[in-house]
């Protein structure tokens, strides 16, 4: 909330002319109740006195009212920017929603790509050494299922990252991006392995 007062809404113009008004009142009232009647005094003093605290009574009564509109102008601007901050509540409550949902699918992307990158990786043999007849022959039988997953896999990203720049979700679209270039590695593997089985 905002420590500077606008002194010139017209809340606080009333504001002010309301205690304007009522001070005035008051002092002016002191001054009738504080006279002595039964001594001399000065008629014309105390008629303007009186004029003048009738003025006073009448500014209040019409500050008041007139406060009382800034006030019900003021709370109908107040629910008006209400509902509007209720609404963009409902949106970024959306948003956060699809968020994390699109978050979700690349955690979950991002497992798969590793599982099958260590499901491949254990038939890449080390330096030095090469696969064994039984290892050339699982990596045989299970390459036909590494390609299916991985272009599955590759589609999977590839929606993902196309979702994300659609929704601009730009850390998620780079995410994804990355997560490509993974698929990509892996993809050179899978084709280094093939041409290693032939």
């Amino acid at each position: 909330m905002s420590n500077k007062l606008d002194r010139d809404s017209p809340l606080v113009k009333s504001v002010l002319a309301l205690d304007n008004y009522l001070t005035e009142l008051e002092r002016v009232g002191t001054k009738i109740n504080s006279t002595d009647m039964k001594s001399d005094f000065e008629f014309d003093y105390i008629q303007k006195l009186m004029t003048r605290f009738a003025e006073c009574v009448q500014g209040v009564s019409e500050e008041v009212t007139n406060l009382s509109t800034q006030l019900h102008e003021a709370r109908a601007r107040a629910e008006a920017v209400t509902q509007g901050v209720s609404r963009q509540a409902e949106l970024f409550n959306k948003r956060r929603d699809e968020q994390n949902e699109e978050l979700e699918k690349f955690r979950i992307l991002g497992e798969k790509v590793q599982k099958l990158n260590e499901a491949i990786s254990q038939f890449r043999p080390s330096h030095g050494h090469s696969l064994t007849q039984e290892d050339h022959a699982k990596l045989t039988s299970n390459l036909p299922a590494f390609e299916t997953q991985l272009a599955v896999l590759i589609e999977e990203s590839q929606g993902l990252r196309n979702s994300a720049r659609n929704s601009r979700m730009k850390a998620l679209e780079k995410s994804a991006e990355s997560l490509a270039h993974t698929l990509q590695a892996v993809q050179k593997k899978l084709r280094d392995l093939r041409a290693n089985s032939v």
